[in-house]
């Protein structure tokens, strides 16, 4: 941090970039329930034998809510 500092003086002289920034969905908590081997659980929370989980339909993974940056290991692993 700091190291983009402008001095006061300068701030009329240095150029000045804009960007619009729009609100978007980058990530999905939610899903099929699976276990650690991506394999789909029913609602009895019995396998589903040969149907698998894989991407963001892949849910229950972080629980809640996620440590940033845990979706990049997410989508290594699950597609």
């Amino acid at each position: 941090f700091f190291h983009n500092i402008i001095d006061g003086s300068k701030v009329a002289t240095e150029p000045f970039y804009v960007a619009i920034i729009t609100p978007v969905i980058h990530y999905c908590m939610g899903g099929l329930e699976c276990t650690v081997d991506a394999e789909c659980i029913d609602k009895s929370g019995k396998v589903i034998p040969g149907l698998y989980v894989a991407g963001e339909a892949a849910g229950g993974i972080h629980g809640n809510n996620r440590l940033g940056g845990n979706s990049l290991l997410d989508c290594v692993v699950f597609g």
